[in-house]
């Protein structure tokens, strides 16, 4: 598990080694919701009662881990729909440690 994880944080680091990767990366993370839609488009019936998050993290995950092999320039941009989902997905526990913060 600890050999996955490090590939992972490998991975990660290699995303983003320029400028343009670094825009990709927000321009995934934009695009997020419109990718969905598009994969919903396409695969009604195998996306029906499957969360946003769980549909977004997945395709994010495919494009940022083997978009490379299509074209250099779609890892980034499948690592920021990869980190929108799964941000959307962990937030119902993130954000009440961070209740705290709120005034009165």
């Amino acid at each position: 598990m600890a050999e996955f994880l490090g590939g992972l944080v490998t991975k990660a680091r290699e995303s983003i080694k320029d400028t343009l990767d670094f825009v990709l990366v927000i321009v995934g993370v934009s695009a997020s919701s419109a990718v969905v839609e598009a994969v919903r488009s396409w695969f009604p019936e195998p996306t029906t009662g499957i969360a946003d998050e769980t549909v977004t993290s997945v395709v994010g995950f495919l494009l940022w881990y083997f978009g490379d092999k299509i074209h250099p320039r779609l890892s980034p941009f499948g690592f920021g729909i990869f980190l929108t989902g799964v941000g959307a997905w962990a937030s119902s526990w993130i954000a009440p440690l961070f209740a705290f913060l709120k005034k009165g």
